[in-house]
């Protein structure tokens, strides 16, 4: 009984560190990424004690599907921690000639070129690696699964109440402090809009994927049944999240980030017809459904909060030579950098120090982020690391496309919210910064443990079941939480 309360305690503090994330500017200063770090790593070696008393275990499936994921994260964060290791001149040169050359001294050197960026680089990195480790320790049941995905919706509908109040009320507002960015655009507790509209797509999928688990597959007999399942709808919880669902895509209207907006679109659309070819059987009931989402958001709502200002952005790049988009210079001025560090990296973090060494005249101003995950990382790390990265996000997808087969509707909507989370990822990081951001990092990684859940987690023996039986098999000493 003990043991029970424990590791629920555990997934509670976990939930709430998923929403505390992003509360404090995003945990995106240094005080905030420190703290977050350090409090995700105390429900984690809770986890671990409880699990080296035989009171816990991560189910023999959930294991299976989500090692090798866990291996790469952890992989990439013992390398990030080698870049910070005095090296002999010699062996600096062999690694990586340009920062040998850029460490001109005497003595032992390491790979980083800041070493105090990439220390509080690796402190991020053991966030999100945390954050995935406690999604498939910790959800380990259909009532947490579903419990995981409403805190996900609770946080974003925060997000998006309080970023659309600022901007509607002109107070502009951020984290107990004024704006001082970003103003006339939700950014909620962030300070960029762009990672605030990436969040509440991530928080959009989790609704998304809640609400897809729950369509009613019945097929009602005549009007007089018809009419009893409209009138149980308008008084169901399927009502209020599809409110919820419709204030953040207000506040992602808000946000006016272009490229965010349009992943979110492109996101929505590609899991949608991933859902659709991988159930069972072809349901219209999901087509209508995810068709009414774009419908209703996009038609009715974005008009009424500022749709024609974000097509205005959009339409002001059509017409210039991509020589005057400034993110063409920053990804052309990257590739240069990244060509003298292709296998170790500059080191973790220190991209804001490298990056002005090869800004050319066609960009001006400072740019501590190269508003290109893939490039950023690639430069910092090298392009082994973000190799391993990619084939960890790229192993979580298929574990979500996989969930997707299931039998259970709750793990085919957590399916479909992992998968339209990692397809976001994909395109907004082509023009942004989004994994950068520690609450965003966490929550992103998150989500990828979810996918593993959703694999792997045995079937429920009902709808009310815990689908938990592995893990009962595993540790029989162990009841799981319901």
């Amino acid at each position: 009984m003990g043991g029970r309360r424990l590791d629920a305690a555990v997934f509670a503090i976990y939930l709430a560190l998923l929403v505390w994330a992003p509360l404090p500017f995003a945990s995106n200063r240094e005080w905030a990424g420190s703290l977050l770090c350090l409090l995700l790593a105390v429900p984690a070696a809770a986890w671990c004690l409880l699990a080296a008393a035989g009171q816990a275990a991560i189910g023999r499936g959930v294991w299976r599907v989500a090692w090798p994921v866990l291996l790469l994260l952890v992989l990439v964060q013992a390398w990030v921690f080698l870049q910070m290791v005095p090296l002999p001149p010699a062996w600096l040169e062999a690694l990586s000639p340009q920062a040998s050359a850029w460490q001109a001294i005497a003595g032992p050197m390491s790979l980083s070129l800041d070493p105090a960026a990439t220390r509080y680089f690796l402190l991020r990195g053991c966030a999100a690696t945390l954050g995935f480790f406690l999604a498939i320790a910790t959800v380990n049941s259909p009532s947490r699964m579903r419990l995981f995905l409403q805190v996900l919706v609770f946080s974003g509908t925060l997000q998006a109440v309080y970023g659309a109040m600022m901007v509607l009320t002109g107070l502009e507002f951020g984290f107990f402090v004024e704006k001082y960015s970003g103003l006339g655009s939700a950014t909620g507790t962030f300070v960029n809009r762009n990672h605030l509209a990436g969040y509440l797509v991530m928080c959009l999928a989790a609704g998304t994927g809640l609400l897809l688990s729950q369509l009613d597959r019945h097929h009602p007999g005549d009007w007089r049944e018809r009419l009893e399942r409209w009138l149980r709808l308008l008084l169901s919880p399927k009502i209020r999240l599809r409110v919820y669902l419709a204030v953040m895509v207000v506040a992602l209207v808000l946000t006016r980030s272009r490229l965010g907006n349009l992943a979110f679109f492109t996101a929505l659309g590609v899991a949608g017809v991933v859902a659709v070819l991988t159930g069972r059987r072809f349901s219209w009931r999901v087509v209508v459904f995810l068709g009414s989402l774009l419908l209703v958001d996009v038609l009715i709502l974005g008009r009424w909060f500022g749709l024609d200002r974000l097509v205005d952005r959009l339409e002001q790049l059509e017409g210039q030579p991509v020589e005057a988009v400034s993110r063409y210079w920053a990804d052309r001025y990257g590739l240069d950098y990244l060509a003298d560090f292709p296998l170790t990296g500059s080191g973790g973090g220190s991209f804001y120090g490298i990056f002005p060494n090869y800004q050319g005249p066609m960009l001006g101003g400072y740019y501590d982020h190269a508003h290109n995950d893939y490039l950023e990382l690639a430069a910092e790390l090298g392009l082994p690391a973000v190799a391993l990265l990619g084939a960890a996000v790229l192993f979580s997808l298929w574990s979500a496309v996989g969930a997707q087969r299931r039998g259970t509707a709750l793990y085919r909507g957590a399916g479909f919210a992992a998968t339209m989370t990692v397809v976001w990822a994909l395109l907004h990081s082509l023009g942004d910064f989004n994994l950068q951001v520690p609450a965003n990092a966490v929550t992103f990684c998150a989500l990828l443990g979810l996918a593993a859940a959703a694999r792997g987690l045995s079937p429920p023996g009902g709808e009310g079941g815990d689908g938990n039986q592995g893990l009962a098999r595993h540790r029989k000493t162990v009841v799981p939480a319901r």
